[in-house]
């Protein structure tokens, strides 16, 4: 894994970590219950050499500065520094010695009464990124989702809509773990749509037709 920043939060893992948590406090779940359910959801990733150190230096962090810390988290992320089990993937671009500085920091922190408890405020979500392709008689259109990020992978879903006297409908047809970016839309004629998607991709669904009122749209798809 590429490394260009040693700042607790300058990484996507980190990151997706300490939002995922303000998230479950914001929604109103309790320190037990987001604990348990960060942990849940991050099970993979917890598991692997690179990110499971980092999940526990963010998710402690976090849970220090709001007055939250899990004597489980607080535990391994101490553990993690004096083992120095997460230097290894910066040593190899020269900047263990600077990670080791900030790790340093965050053990002091840890070692410290944290501040008191305060709940995040809910953020205000965005809309989801896409696009949209219209199918040659301009009555259907596929759209494609960045649904979200689990476990610090994207999740991306394709969605199509049918236009017919009775209204307009249709459904999802495609899910999986990429970006939307890396999806490719592309209508065959009016009642064929073509998804291509990269061969990484985990997927969750895939559907051979979508259809709505009558009209059926057939899903063809390229694993590239």
């Amino acid at each position: 894994m590429e490394v260009s920043s040693v700042g607790l939060f300058q990484d996507d893992v980190a990151a997706d970590v300490r939002r995922q948590y303000l998230d479950l406090l914001a929604s109103g779940a309790s320190d037990a219950e987001a604990f348990r359910a960060i942990v849940r959801e991050w099970k993979e990733s917890i598991a692997d050499d690179d990110d499971g150190p980092v999940f526990w230096l963010a998710l402690a962090a976090t849970q220090w500065e709001y007055g939250r810390l899990h004597p489980g988290a607080k535990a391994r992320a101490l553990k993690i520094i004096d083992q120095r089990k997460d230097l290894d993937r910066w040593a190899d671009a020269g900047l263990a010695k600077k990670r080791q500085a900030v790790l340093a920091q965050l053990k002091k922190k840890l070692l410290t009464p944290p501040p008191k408890k305060r709940t995040p405020r809910p953020r205000r979500r965005p809309e989801p990124e896409s696009f949209s392709l219209a199918s040659p008689d301009q009555k259907a259109r596929a759209t494609a989702w960045l649904v979200g990020t689990e476990a610090g992978r994207p999740t991306s879903q394709v969605y199509v809509t049918m236009k017919v006297k009775q209204g307009e409908g249709g459904g999802s047809v495609f899910m999986a773990y990429c970006a939307h970016t890396s999806l490719k839309l592309k209508w065959l004629d009016a009642n064929t749509l073509r998804i291509t998607y990269p061969k990484e991709a985990k997927v969750e669904q895939q559907q051979p037709t979508s259809f709505f009122s009558g009209r059926t749209i057939a899903v063809r798809y390229r694993r590239i």
